[in-house]
């Protein structure tokens, strides 16, 4: 019962911040307030070891991603390489983004708040085939789970559960590599979207999906879609591996070739 309590408060909380948020009249200032109201909740729920912040996604390739807004992130392996105030996440380093938006009630919305998310599970975390995961030095392998990034939609509104259906049907047609779509599609004051594996139980894996759902919020057994957000994140944070990073790949340009050698005296040498 006081899980029961525990959970219905979060939930609470911030559909209550949220909506002061929205009070604010100034557009950019409401967006700037909601994101970081959303960024603090996920911060608060996550393990302590994990940053919350915005940004770019990088790889070793010279990849990067579109701006995202919530990149969750190891903060005691990689270096986060900052130009100004703008980020770059090494891709080894991130564990999940989303894309947070007030609204997601067009087509357009739907489908560049998808290609974002793919912008960055596109990126090569394995750099080549040379990244390992600590501390057992097993090579990344892109096609398992864990070793993929989370992606994650949320917002405040929604198309209708009849135009979601549609527009993503349409979307994981023209995308064929399953590791690009989203794991979880979240509004925080609607329905929720997961996929539905062959026995029936709803999961975010979707090479194992044979259907997808869309919640009911009139539904009695009804999980507010916030909640199964945080759920299936830590769920997955409970799971993904330490993976290294070669820094030789990310600098190797950095230092170029020596304008002259200066021979050490033997007598100074060992």
């Amino acid at each position: 019962m006081i899980l029961k309590n525990i959970v219905a408060s979060l939930n609470r909380s911030v559909l209550e911040e949220l909506n002061l948020s929205n009070s604010v009249g100034h557009p950019a200032e409401n967006g700037r307030a909601r994101e970081d109201i959303l960024r603090k909740y996920i911060k608060k729920t996550i393990p302590s070891g994990y940053g919350v912040d915005t940004g770019f996604v990088i790889d070793a390739t010279g990849g990067i991603s579109k701006q995202i807004d919530i990149v969750i992130y190891r903060k005691d392996y990689h270096p986060v390489l900052e130009i100004g105030e703008v980020k770059y996440f090494m891709v080894e380093s991130v564990v999940a983004v989303m894309e947070n938006k007030a609204q997601i009630n067009t087509k357009a919305r739907l489908k560049q708040a998808l290609d974002n998310i793919a912008s960055v599970k596109g990126l090569d975390r394995t750099n080549r085939g040379k990244n390992v995961i600590l501390p057992s030095g097993k090579r990344l392998c892109r096609k398992e789970f864990q070793h993929q990034i989370f992606g994650a939609i949320l917002t405040e509104k929604s198309l209708s559960s009849k135009s979601l259906k549609k527009e993503l049907i349409e979307y994981m047609t023209h995308i064929s590599d399953k590791s690009l779509w989203i794991n979880i599609y979240a509004d925080v004051r609607g329905s929720s979207f997961r996929y539905v594996s062959e026995e029936k139980s709803a999961i975010v894996i979707p090479y194992k999906a044979v259907a997808f759902a869309i919640s009911d919020p009139k539904n009695p057994l009804y999980t507010p879609p916030f909640i199964e957000l945080i759920f299936e994140l830590n769920n997955f944070l409970r799971v993904t591996p330490l993976v290294d990073y070669r820094a030789d790949s990310y600098f190797h340009g950095t230092v170029g070739k020596a304008k002259e050698y200066v021979s050490i005296p033997v007598q100074l040498r060992g």
